[in-house]
């Protein structure tokens, strides 16, 4: 959001407000500066700021709510902007003479109000002081007005609403002319950012960027011909597949059922908080107008703008929580706008009783979800704030006049209080994120400045150490690190794309609704990434939380170790070109990992039939250790590479840290076995075996039948050509035996092996060859 600082200056009345402590407090209340320009325009030298706020802070989108925010953090005293070159509104009562206006301060706002509205003799006064004395009346009157009060000045003449929208401005002006906008106003647009239009038009921008209150303003002969009547109707409708929409005088859109529109006898004049119909458009052949505003659906508005792939300045601000109660200020503002320019409005008073605004709240679930929001309370203890936040200012802790000040300084009302606590009623616009007692607190100490409050002194004295789970992730790091991966992190957030995630009840964004079931969908990501702009492969692995909806409904976090590797890295021989990497040399990789870990149990090796959309569907192993399962390892599901422009031979794995890490021997506990003084014998065993048996089956046969005196087992050769037949392989297996107390003999062996020989023949598809 872009800022000017004169304007800030003007408003808050502190002219010796500079850059320096004005970005400093800004920083210090969690806000953050992008960026500082300098501009000029008709010969003004203003600086403009560009701050960044969190999206739950739609508050402070517009220049009135950073203002309030400003006047919190600074406790200043202020009135509200008085514009150069226009004649100031001077608030009217009913006995004015001689020049001298005579106000009375206890007089109840709503009459006040009103007798703004009605009168239509306004005297402008040369004495500055109660001019300025004036306007700060004004202000006051807009800032102490309460939320039940505004009901009363909803204008509910000739409006039609739904559950998604109610209107609740309609009314047109009187003649006037169409020129040129006060100089003081366009200065303001072009600091902001905006290009000069017409008197209308920029007037309703600049109430855009004041209050982030969005008004349309249509011309009301061009609407009154387009419909063939004057009994002007607006209604809230989906609209139907493949209507047309003008949104210029060369572009026109395609709508559908998902977008909600505004119309008038069927006929679309806007899509509500985003853009209006071209045709019906203020230009310099307008003589009168029509003001329409209404509450919409923010979620609404912006599903809308991505469906249409069209955003403005209108639904930027049309998709914040609406405020009912700075939707009548602005209303006022609007009008005092227009009034200093000679711009005047037909009034209607509306019949609202008791009875409509009963209705309203029963028939209509938007607005009943509003006056819902605004009865919220929270409770607050003082004793609470005083143990969270500890001394103030490094001597005493805050006391409850503090407390209460800061709280009205953020435009919280104290409903009840007592000398141990008080009920606190959340403004509209921060009901997003103000929900528990605690957001209270970080406001107040937010406002006050984090700066203000004695630190903790920390009083440990032991040393910190590493537990074996971190040991084992660091450990794990190095491993990947030095095969030369690339350690990714992703944010735990992603887009929900099914049911089974864990979904969070009020997420910021709908990119980021859902906790993540998996690492590999981001690291994918990347290398898609990688392969679109370098056109190589990227190696990388990431250690992280992943979150399980279990059957009973319970949620698991799960800690796991991810990898994604393959494609043109690897040479099989030193003298070879470069080749992709096979299954079995990655299946290498993890094996080597796991032999590295020193685990108690040994591993084993199971195939999945049914791998998901991720993992391909025969190239596929989950591993066990013990009665556990430690992870999957396999190759990219050819679908799921074809989809990302990724190579086939790309390898994945997903393996559980918590379970890796029960059944690991920290280095320090790692027991060295002395070295046998007797030689080591080798056997070589080949066999011709069926493609359908797997080689870790006969590794696991042969390992049971041949201990103790068997050490290691491995494979060393696969050959699948002619002369072995169709559907069969040879398998080569090298086996090391030795003994702890003696030298073992041939025959000795050989008793061994003949069994195990007999064993795999008798019960497998298998033939030994000699």
């Amino acid at each position: 959001m872009y800022i000017s600082l004169k304007w800030i200056q003007e408003i808050i009345g502190v002219q010796k407000l500079t850059l320096h402590r004005l970005i400093n407090r800004l920083t210090l209340a969690g806000f953050e500066i992008e960026s500082i320009t300098t501009k000029n325009y008709f010969e003004n030298f203003d600086i403009i700021l560009d701050i960044s706020f969190t999206a739950n802070r739609a508050d402070v989108s517009n220049i009135k709510g950073l203002i309030t925010e400003i006047i919190a953090l600074f406790k200043s005293n202020f009135f509200l902007e008085i514009p150069p070159n226009i004649r100031p509104l001077i608030l009217v009562d009913s006995q004015i003479s001689k020049g001298v206006l005579n106000l009375d301060l206890s007089r109840n706002s709503t009459i006040l109000g009103r007798n703004l509205l009605k009168s239509r003799s306004y005297k402008i006064l040369n004495n500055y002081k109660l001019w300025q004395h004036n306007y700060s009346l004004w202000e006051w009157y807009l800032q102490r007005k309460s939320f039940g009060k505004i009901l009363k000045n909803l204008n509910l003449h000739k409006v039609l609403d739904s559950n998604e929208g109610i209107t609740l401005r309609n009314i047109t002006s009187k003649k006037f002319e169409i020129k040129s906008s006060p100089y003081w106003i366009k200065n303001r647009l072009l600091l902001m950012g905006f290009n000069p239009v017409n008197n209308i038009i920029d007037t309703l921008n600049y109430l855009m960027i004041e209050t982030g209150q969005v008004f349309f303003a249509y011309d009301l002969e061009i609407l009154e011909d387009l419909m063939l009547t004057k009994d002007l109707v607006f209604i809230t409708k989906w609209a139907t597949e493949e209507s047309l929409f003008p949104i210029s005088e060369s572009k026109i859109i395609s709508l559908n059922s998902n977008i909600l529109t505004l119309t008038i006898n069927n006929k679309i004049i806007s899509i509500p908080g985003l853009i209006q119909n071209h045709t019906t458009i203020v230009n310099k052949n307008t003589s009168s107008v029509l003001l329409q505003y209404g509450i919409y659906d923010a979620k609404k508005i912006k599903k809308s703008s991505k469906l249409l792939n069209l955003r403005t300045d209108y639904s930027i601000k049309s998709e914040k929580q609406t405020d009912l109660n700075l939707l009548e200020q602005s209303y006022l503002r609007l009008m005092h706008l227009f009034w200093t320019q000679k711009i005047k409005f037909e009034y209607e008073i509306p019949i609202v009783n008791k009875n409509t605004l009963k209705d309203l709240e029963n028939h209509f679930s938007l607005f009943s979800r509003y006056i819902k929001q605004c009865e919220k309370k929270i409770k607050i203890s003082y004793k609470n704030i005083k143990q969270l936040t500890g001394p103030y200012n490094n001597s005493n802790a805050l006391n409850k006049f503090q407390i209460v000040k800061n709280l009205k300084l953020l435009n919280f009302k104290i409903d009840l209080q007592t000398d141990n606590n008080c009920y606190v009623l959340i403004p509209l616009a921060r009901k997003v994120d103000i929900e528990r007692e605690v957001d209270i607190v970080e406001e107040i100490i937010r406002v006050i400045g984090f700066n203000k409050f004695k630190p903790l002194k920390l009083t440990n004295n032991k040393f910190g150490y590493l537990t074996k789970n971190e040991k084992l992730k660091r450990r794990l790091r190095s491993y990947f690190l030095n095969l030369g991966f690339n350690e990714s992190i992703h944010s735990i957030l992603i887009k929900k794309d099914s049911k089974s995630g864990v979904t969070l009840k009020n997420p910021l964004f709908n990119d980021s609704s859902v906790l993540r079931l998996s690492l590999l969908n981001g690291l994918i990501d990347k290398v898609k990434f990688n392969q679109k702009n370098i056109g190589e492969i990227f190696e990388t692995f990431e250690l992280g939380r992943v979150y399980k909806l279990l059957s009973d409904g319970k949620k698991k976090e799960i800690e796991v170790v991810s990898g994604i590797f393959g494609g043109q890295i690897f040479h099989s021989t030193w003298g070879s070109e470069k080749s992709s990497i096979s299954w079995f040399e990655a299946k290498g990789i993890i094996e080597t990992l796991i032999e590295k870990l020193n685990l108690q149990l040994p591993i084993y090796w199971n195939p999945i039939n049914v791998c998901g959309t991720t993992f391909h569907p025969n190239l596929t192993t989950d591993l066990f250790i013990g009665n556990q399962k430690l992870g999957t390892f396999g190759q990219i599901h050819p679908t799921l590479a074809l989809k990302n422009n990724i190579q086939k031979k790309v390898y994945l794995f997903e393996i559980n840290t918590e379970i890796l890490n029960r059944f690991s021997h920290s280095k320090n506990l790692i027991n060295y076995i002395p070295y046998s003084s007797y030689p080591i014998s080798y056997i070589d065993l080949s066999f011709i075996i069926n493609k359908s048996i797997f080689s870790y089956e006969i590794e696991k046969v042969i390992y049971l039948l041949a201990q103790p005196l068997l050490k290691s087992i491995s494979l060393f050769d696969y050959y699948s050509k002619k002369p072995i037949k169709e559907g069969y392989c040879s398998l080569s297996f090298k086996l090391t035996f030795q003994s702890e107390s003696r030298t073992l003999s041939n025959d000795e062996v050989l008793g061994i092996i003949n069994p195990v020989i007999l064993y795999l023949e008798k019960h497998y598809d298998i033939k030994f060859q000699e």
